[in-house]
Formats: C-alpha cells, structure tokens, sequence
C-alpha cells in the first residue's frame, strides 16, 4: 500500500518496509487505513430478467405501461455505472412466444446492448431448433449456461459460468425443467432431451462448491418447481426463475435459498442486494422489481430497431400512437 499524508510529502511504501523494522504505531495505522475498506464486508447486485416474450418497447398499456427492451437497456447501464460490482442474468423465453423470426432476430440484437454474464436460453428458444441457437450465439454477445440439457447440441454454450466480481467468485448454473415443454407437439418436445435438474446442479455443486462464493442458479421451470429445488438443495443460495412469469416483489426464502422472478414482457427488473461479511460469507440476501417505467429514458439504438420492425412488418401498436397524439 502507497499512501501520502499531504500533497507534498514523500509516498510511504509499508510493503517495501521489513516487518522487523516496523514499530507498532506504522502497524495500528495501516490497520486504520484498510479496515474501512475490508473490516465492514462489502456488497454486490444481481440485476435480473426473464420471458420478455419478443417484446422490445412498452406496451403503452392504459392499465399497466411498462416495459421494455428500450428502457432495459438504459436502466442497466446506468445501474452499472453506480454499482460496479453488479451481475446480469437472463433465465430465457426472450423469443416470442409464437415464432416470428423478425421480431427474433430484432430482440436477439437488442439484448446485445445490454452487458449480460450469462443467458439461460428457455423452451421459446430451444424449440426453434438449431439453427435459431446458433444464431443466438453469434449475435447476443453473452455466454449461454445450459446445465441440464443433454440434446440438442448448443455450440459454444456452458455448464457453469464462474463470474468474479470485487474478489468474490459467483458460480452461476441453468437448469430447464420437463413441465416448460409440456404444451409443444411431440416431435419438437421428444427431439429437446434433458437431465433431472436436481441431479444436474448437484453433480456440478459436488466440484465447484468449496471454490465459489456464492451459487445462483437460472431455473426456467416455473416458480413452485423452484421451491421445490431450494428444499432439496441447501447449497444453492440464489434461484432466479422464469417460465410461470411469476411476479415477485418480495422474494420467497426457502431452506436458506432466496427466490424470485421478474414477471413477463420485460414490465420489471429484478434487483438481488447480498451482503457479504468479510470472511466472504452471505450476511444477507434481499430483493425487489424496478418498474420500466414510461417516463424512462429510452435507449437509441433499440428505438432503431423497433423503428425497423413497424416498416418491415408494418405494425404499429395503436395505444403507442393514441400516447403521441396526447
């Protein structure tokens, strides 16, 4: 450590010093000086998304207008730059909910201008075959963890992201559930093969346990079979959902593991808050939704995109027309 008392004195080196030739005074102020920055623990955030369902700007809903991609993307960059130490998960159904390969296409390239860590692909995107995957990964710009799906093949993907933030180590894995196929037709759910989700995570806590800090797993398999997965695996800290859509504003601690999901079409941004202690061990865990407020700045370049899709397809959502006539 190099420090200077004023502005004019000589830099004080206390590494370069043999401990020897240190008196207890040069030890109490050192102590002094580090044990603010270590001594009270520290925090990171997890900021947290799922079943946009290909929606990429608000709904101008009369009742509820929130959403979407357009105020995402600025939200997080902005949180970001206030909280550094912050992850970005997505736990999938990102596509439309019936296949529109362009509004696909136009959000995959939206999600890029957002800094995620890590995508858990969900039932909307792993139905559209092969092809659609690929193409996922050459374009959204963030890793794919995929824990329990043994077919198909999503080239480039991963088991497990270690994601390492102010010196803490987050191990993040993706589990799909049987229940998220359960309405497609035979041959497209038969050709999606995949492990217990339980046995997946639990094989892969086995090796990476002792190594990371913090376990958060993406769960696209609905909010009960969440609870289900926290009562049998303590080891798990944190479970973010998708698939129910479920909207959690406060979220559900079960066996030690916080839960929680961010509703649908983009209307929320789930905030995770974690407490650490010193010894980098989880003091606490809290949670709650940011509304995508109208109001909210929108983002340049996703307004380009949803400008690109009302000419190619020409729709153009009323209500989003009755709101500029105001």
């Amino acid at each position: 450590m190099i420090f200077s008392l004023n502005p004019i004195s000589k830099p004080f080196n206390f590494a370069m010093i043999p401990m020897y030739k240190h008196t207890p005074f040069t030890i109490i102020f050192f102590l002094f000086l580090v044990y603010p920055v270590f001594g009270n623990g520290f925090t990171i955030y997890v900021l947290h998304t799922n079943n946009t369902n290909g929606k990429l700007e608000n709904c101008y809903c009369p009742d509820l207008p929130l959403g979407s991609l357009e105020k995402r993307a600025v939200f997080v960059q902005s949180f970001l730059k206030e909280h550094p130490n912050t992850i970005v998960v997505d736990a999938g159904d990102f596509f439309s909910p019936v296949h529109k390969p362009l509004k696909d296409s136009l959000v995959t390239e939206a999600y890029s201008f957002i800094p995620y860590d890590a995508i858990l692909p969900g039932d909307q995107e792993l139905t559209r075959g092969q092809e659609s995957m690929d193409g996922i990964l050459r374009r959204i710009g963030a890793d794919l963890v995929v824990s329990n799906v043994q077919s198909p093949l999503i080239q480039g993907s991963m088991t497990l992201k270690i994601v390492e933030r102010g010196g803490l180590k987050v191990g993040i894995l993706g589990v799909l559930g049987n229940r998220s196929l359960k309405y497609y037709p035979k041959e497209i759910s038969n050709a999606i093969i995949l492990h217990d989700p339980v046995t997946a995570v639990k094989n892969i806590l086995k090796k990476i346990r002792e190594k990371v800090d913090v376990v958060l797993v993406l769960s696209h398999q609905g909010f009960d079979q969440d609870v289900s997965l926290a009562r049998q695996l303590k080891e798990i800290d944190i479970i973010i959902g998708a698939h129910s859509q479920t909207v959690v504003h406060d979220p559900k601690e079960e066996n030690g593991v916080l839960i929680t999901q961010a509703g649908k079409d983009g209307h929320y941004v789930g905030v995770i808050k974690i407490q650490m202690e010193k010894q980098k061990k989880i003091v606490s865990k809290t949670g709650y939704l940011k509304e995508m407020t109208l109001g909210m700045i929108d983002h340049p370049k996703i307004m380009e995109l949803i400008q690109e899709y009302e000419e190619k397809s020409g729709f153009v959502n009323r209500a989003k027309l009755k709101h500029k006539e105001k």
